[in-house]
C-alpha cells in the first residue's frame, strides 16, 4: 500500500508538472500573439470611427469655387521636385509654368476639384508620423527631401479666388484589395493625407484627374482646320544655317533647298494631283523634276499629311520676343532688336528686313478652301520632359517597365496664317445684256383710223414691240441682280477670310510651339515621302 500511495504520488506529481509546463508554453504563445496584435494595428486599416467618415474638405463643398490647383510631384531617383499649376490671370486661364499660356482648364479643373468635394475616409489607417513613408504620403518639401528618399507622396492645393486654400492633400501609395473589392472605373483605393496632419487614410479616388500633362490642360485643336477643307499644299524642302560673319560681325546665313512640291487636291474626285515638282542644284537653282513614268503621288502619305495638319498635337511652348507685325512678319525695328532676332535665330529662325521670314528645317504652306492659308515654319530641334507620373502597380511601387518622365525629340515650330485669293473660286459673272434703244413712240393706230390699212395688225405689232423690250429690260435686271448676288457673296467670303487670319494670326503671335519629330516626319515630306513607285496591276492576263 505505501509502494502504491509512493508511485500514485509520482504519477501524480508528474502530471502537474506536466500541466504547468503545458501553461507555460500556452501562457508564452498568447503573451507573443498579444505583442504581434500590439505591433499590427498600423498596418491594417482601423474601425471606421465617426471622426473618419468626415468630409475631408468641408470649406470644398462646390467645385466651382477652385479657381487654381497647384501639383507638386517629386521624383525619387534625382529628388527633384516638379510643380505644376494652372490659375487665372486676367481672366484667361494659363499654366505658369509654361509662360502663362493659355489654358483649356475650366472642364479640367472642375473634374480635378470634384475629386476632393465630398472626399470621405473610408478608414484610418494610422496616426503615426512614422508610419508616412510606409503609406508612400511624406509631404514633398524641397527642405527635407533627399537623394534616394522614398514615400513622397504627390501633393494637391486648390484654392479659391482669394487664394484661400480649399484643399491641401497629399497622395500616397495605392491600397491592396482583391478584385472584388475594387471601385469602378478610374478610382482607385489610396493612401492619402491631409497634408500638415498625422492621420493617413484610405479613400476611394481617381487620380487621373490630376494630370500634369501639358497637352491635357491645353486647346489641343491648334490650326482649327477641317481636313476635308484642304486644297493645297506646297512643302519647301530646305535646310538652312545661320552663323555671324568673323570678318563684318553681321549674321550671315547659308540655305540648301532639296525640292519643292506643290500638290493640290480635288475633294469632288478625292485625289491628289501635283502642280509643280522641282529640285535644284547645287546652286540653288530650280530644275523641274516631273513624275517618271513609273512614278506616282504617294497619296496616302499625302492623306496621312492632311489627316495630322487636323490633329496637330504640340508638347510645348515657349514665347516670342515682342515686336512681329500683326500678320507675324518682321518689321525693320524687329530686326534692329538683336536680342529678338537672337531670339528666333536659337530656335531656328531668322527674320529679314523685308519682312520675311527663313527657317532651318524648311516650310509647309497649307491652302484652305475659304481662303485661309497656313504657313508653318519648321525651327531647329529641342528635347521636352514628359509631365506626368510613372506608371505604378497596386502597390504604389514603380512598375518594372515605368520610366521616369520621358524626354520628347521635338523641333520648334512657327506658325502664321494669310489670305490667298487664288483659293477661292470666283464667281462667274454673267454678261448683261445691252438696253433696249429707245424708240420715238408713235401712236398707235385707232380702229376709227380710216387712213390705216390694217390697224389691227399694227396694233399687234406695237404691242409686240413694246413686250419684247420690256423682256429685255426684265432680263437685264435678273443677270445685274444674279451678278451682284455673286459678287457680294464672294466678298463676303474675302471678308470672313481675313477676319479669320487675324483671328489666328492673334492665337499664334506671341508663341513658339514644340512639335514631336513624330508629328514633324508627318506634315514635312521630302521627295520620297511625296512620290512612290507605281503600284504593281494586280491584273494578270489568263
Amino acid at each position: 500500500m505505501a509502494e502504491a500511495r509512493d508511485g500514485s504520488h509520482d504519477r501524480h506529481g508528474g502530471t502537474a508538472s506536466m500541466r504547468g509546463r503545458t501553461l507555460a508554453f500556452v501562457g508564452t504563445g498568447a503573451a507573443l500573439l498579444v505583442a504581434g496584435w500590439l505591433a499590427q494595428p498600423r498596418f491594417a486599416p482601423a474601425t471606421v470611427r465617426p471622426e473618419a467618415e468626415r468630409v475631408l474638405f468641408p470649406e470644398l463643398s462646390d467645385a466651382a469655387k477652385a479657381a487654381s490647383l497647384e501639383i507638386l510631384s517629386f521624383d525619387d531617383e534625382l529628388a527633384t521636385l516638379t510643380p505644376f499649376k494652372v490659375a487665372q490671370a486676367g481672366g484667361v486661364w494659363v499654366l505658369p509654368a509654361h509662360e502663362n499660356y493659355p489654358a483649356d482648364a475650366k472642364d479640367q479643373l472642375a473634374a480635378a476639384a470634384t475629386e476632393l468635394v465630398d472626399l470621405k475616409a473610408i478608414a484610418i489607417e494610422s496616426n503615426s508620423p512614422g508610419d508616412h513613408e510606409i503609406f508612400g504620403v511624406i509631404e514633398p518639401d524641397a527642405e527635407k527631401i533627399k537623394v534616394g528618399m522614398t514615400g513622397v507622396g504627390r501633393l494637391v492645393e486648390i484654392r479659391d479666388t482669394a487664394g484661400n486654400r480649399l484643399a491641401r492633400l497629399v497622395i500616397g501609395k495605392e491600397a491592396k484589395r482583391s478584385a472584388t473589392a475594387a471601385p469602378e472605373g478610374g478610382r482607385t483605393l489610396r493612401y492619402v493625407r491631409k497634408a500638415g496632419q498625422d492621420p493617413v487614410y484610405l479613400v476611394e479616388i481617381d487620380t487621373t484627374k490630376f494630370t500634369t500633362k501639358f497637352d491635357d490642360w491645353i486647346e489641343k485643336d491648334l490650326l482649327k482646320l477641317s481636313p476635308w477643307d484642304v486644297r493645297r499644299v506646297v512643302i519647301d524642302d530646305s535646310a538652312c544655317t545661320f552663323g555671324i560673319d568673323e570678318a563684318s560681325g553681321r549674321p550671315s546665313v547659308s540655305q540648301e533647298r532639296r525640292g519643292l512640291y506643290e500638290l493640290s487636291y480635288d475633294d469632288k474626285t478625292a485625289a491628289w494631283s501635283a502642280v509643280r515638282l522641282e529640285g535644284f542644284d547645287k546652286a540653288n537653282k530650280p530644275k523641274d523634276a516631273p513624275l517618271a513614268a513609273d512614278e506616282e503621288l504617294a497619296s496616302g502619305r499625302l492623306n496621312d499629311l492632311r489627316n495630322a495638319l487636323g490633329d496637330l498635337k504640340i508638347v510645348d511652348v515657349a514665347r516670342k520676343p515682342a515686336g512681329l507685325s500683326g500678320e507675324l512678319r518682321a518689321e525693320t525695328k524687329f530686326t534692329e532688336d538683336r536680342e529678338a532676332v537672337m531670339s528666333l535665330a536659337q530656335r531656328g529662325f531668322y527674320p529679314f528686313a523685308s519682312g520675311d521670314i527663313l527657317s532651318s528645317n524648311g516650310e509647309t504652306v497649307v491652302g484652305m478652301r475659304d481662303g485661309v492659308e497656313y504657313l508653318l515654319r519648321f525651327g531647329n530641334g529641342t528635347t521636352v520632359t514628359g509631365g506626368d507620373e510613372p506608371a505604378t502597380d497596386a502597390a504604389g511601387q514603380k512598375s518594372e517597365d515605368a520610366q521616369p518622365d520621358a524626354e520628347v525629340n521635338g523641333r520648334y515650330l512657327f506658325v502664321m496664317a494669310r489670305f490667298n485669293e487664288s483659293l477661292l473660286e470666283k464667281p462667274t459673272l454673267e454678261p448683261v445684256p445691252e438696253a433696249p434703244a429707245e424708240e420715238s413712240k408713235a401712236e398707235k393706230p385707232t380702229a376709227g383710223d380710216t387712213k390705216a390699212t390694217d390697224a389691227a395688225a399694227e396694233l399687234a405689232k406695237a404691242d409686240a414691240a413694246e413686250a419684247t423690250a420690256q423682256a429685255a429690260v426684265e432680263e437685264r435686271r435678273r443677270v445685274e441682280r444674279e451678278n451682284r448676288r455673286k459678287q457680294e457673296e464672294y466678298d463676303e467670303k474675302v471678308k470672313a477670310a481675313h477676319k479669320r487670319v487675324r483671328e489666328l494670326n492673334g492665337r499664334f503671335a506671341d508663341w513658339y510651339y514644340v512639335v514631336s519629330d513624330a508629328e514633324y516626319a508627318k506634315i514635312h515630306l521630302d521627295r520620297t515621302g511625296v512620290v512612290q513607285r507605281k503600284q504593281a496591276s494586280d491584273a494578270t492576263p489568263k
